[in-house]
């Protein structure tokens, strides 16, 4: 049986978007380690959870014991249009979209997320088709320098790119530690100051193993088919480039002055101006919190 490592972020900041008594239905995009969904659950709210770890599917198993107002299907939460072949109602009163990957994720060392751990190069959380060793040891010069600009946002990607290509010449890159060495070795700047100076390298090869970018636009396209009318949409983000793309839909999709801008009959009504983080005793209690934020809309149709 796994241990539950995961603390769910900013509950009671989610939970400050119900306000009223109405028990509502919940859609939990990415279950994790169940803190959201019980949340919910322990307020009465019906919750429907998807998520594609197995692990998340061993904990939604002893949730399902207890709480008879809970279903969890294991699917990508992109592939939201599955939930229709399973007998549910297909729009929710409140969905929520944590971006964050759970600590039982990021301390199993099979999927080797964590730089603090020597683990064989993965970093596949979602059974996909690509590891951070096939890319570290197989992508072209000018395709790791895209990956690492893209998604690291690392200013000298091309010198990196350079550098790694030569490196693997002698001989694999095979561990977590080995790739941590390269990485130190090649003398790139990176930004680590106040953050190990691996993470915008490793933050590049989680988000192209697990297409996390792709995975969150394709969501954004199809999410306002599940919503129920003054429903509300949580999303919460965990670097500037998931936050850009979910600033972005609720900015092309803002209902104002009794107008649409999107020019559909739908759009939101923007409930965060600016982002809420977590408070400085949330992080104090869990610093893997620091860098979330929380972006929510009302749906109206």
């Amino acid at each position: 049986m796994i241990t539950n490592l995961h603390k769910p972020i900013m509950v009671d900041e989610i939970l400050s978007f119900v306000t009223n008594d109405k028990k509502l239905s919940v859609l939990d995009c990415t279950f994790g380690g169940g803190g959201h969904t019980l949340s919910f659950l322990n307020r009465g709210h019906q919750v429907t959870a998807i998520d594609q770890d197995l692990n998340a599917q061993e904990i939604a198993n002893n949730i399902k014991v207890k709480y008879k107002k809970f279903n969890f299907f294991k699917m990508n939460f992109k592939d939201l249009e599955r939930l229709n072949n399973n007998d549910l109602e297909n729009k929710f009163d409140f969905i929520l979209l944590d971006l964050g990957f759970s600590s039982n994720q990021l301390e199993d060392i099979k999927i080797g997320i964590s730089f603090k751990e020597n683990s064989n190069l993965n970093m596949n959380y979602l059974n996909s088709n690509i590891t951070a060793y096939d890319i570290i040891n197989s992508y072209s010069e000018d395709e790791l320098s895209r990956v690492f600009a893209d998604y690291g946002e690392i200013n000298q990607s091309t010198k990196l790119a350079k550098f790694i290509v030569k490196a693997r010449k002698d001989k694999s890159i095979n561990t977590n530690f080995e790739l941590i060495e390269v990485l130190r070795d090649s003398r790139i700047n990176f930004r680590s100051k106040k953050i190990h100076f691996a993470t915008q390298a490793f933050q590049a090869l989680r988000i192209e193993c697990n297409k996390e970018l792709e995975n969150l636009t394709i969501f954004l396209t199809k999410i306002f088919n599940y919503i129920n009318k003054d429903g509300i949409l949580a999303i919460i983000s965990f670097h500037s480039l998931e936050d850009r793309i979910v600033k972005n839909y609720f900015k092309s999709n803002f209902f104002k002055k009794d107008k649409y801008i999107n020019q559909k009959n739908w759009g939101y009504q923007i409930l965060t101006k600016k982002p809420i983080t977590p408070s400085e005793m949330e992080i104090s209690v869990n610093p893997r919190s620091r860098s979330s934020k929380l972006r929510v809309g009302r749906f109206v149709n």
